[in-house]
């Protein structure tokens, strides 16, 4: 009948009981005396316990009388704090040891947005560049949506790292396909769908000997074709051959 006719009274007895249990059983209110943390490599032990200490702190009923478990209430805090932490599991060893296993985001590529900066991992998920230093390397992501795509980057760069390794940066155009820009300047121009035949097609290219001096782009937007411009000066040598 309550379940019927009021529900409101029924999710209050099931919060006070949440409560009660947790916080009378002396599951919550509780100082650990050891915390076991794994996981972690950007995200420090440190401010996770500083994060656990203040929850442990101000385990208390608010004024509308909600109740959160103390292990939930810490699952939430230290993810929506530390950004870095992809997933986290907590456990408890009774009676008073806490266990706690971090992972984290890896990062992959750098996006602009809106005069902004992000890491990224190869999923999208953004982060705010907290050190140019540490990610001056990474390859740097533009354009609206990029950072929803990444994945479809990090999926052909790991045919062949070590052509990979020359790109600088990346263009998301008109929210369809990859412009991709090399170190030394050279452009290309990917197609909307086929990644992966593209880059392969692109690998070939870039491998042939000789056949990147002067190599300003290539257009591999049309499906088994592509078109090489070539610097002037290396246009008017090959004229004369």
């Amino acid at each position: 009948m309550l379940k019927m006719f009021k529900p409101t009274i029924l999710d209050k007895i099931y919060k006070k009981s949440e409560f009660y249990f947790f916080h009378y059983l002396n599951l919550d209110n509780h100082q650990f005396n050891k915390i076991n943390i794994s996981g972690n490599k950007r995200v420090t032990s440190e401010e996770i316990i500083l994060i656990i200490d203040k929850a442990q702190s101000h385990l208390v009923e608010n004024k509308d009388g909600d109740y959160q478990p103390l292990i939930k209430q810490l699952v939430a805090d230290i993810r929506e704090q530390l950004l870095w932490i992809n997933q986290i599991v907590i456990t408890r060893s009774m009676p008073n040891v806490l266990n706690i296993t971090i992972t984290e985001y890896e990062p992959f590529a750098l996006w602009q947005d809106e005069g902004k900066k992000y890491v990224i991992d190869k999923e999208g998920n953004a982060i705010p560049q907290e050190s140019e230093e540490e990610f001056k390397n990474f390859v740097i992501l533009s354009g609206k949506g990029a950072n929803i795509h990444a994945k479809s980057l990090f999926n052909i760069f790991v045919m062949d790292p070590n052509l990979s390794a020359n790109v600088y940066s990346a263009t998301w155009v008109g929210d369809r396909r990859w412009d991709i820009r090399f170190e030394n300047g050279m452009l290309i121009k990917l197609p909307e769908n086929n990644l992966d035949k593209a880059w392969k097609s692109l690998i070939r290219i870039y491998n042939l000997p000789g056949s990147n001096i002067g190599l300003k782009m290539i257009d591999l937007r049309i499906d088994d074709k592509a078109y090489l411009e070539y610097e002037d000066s290396v246009m008017k040598e090959l004229q004369h051959l």
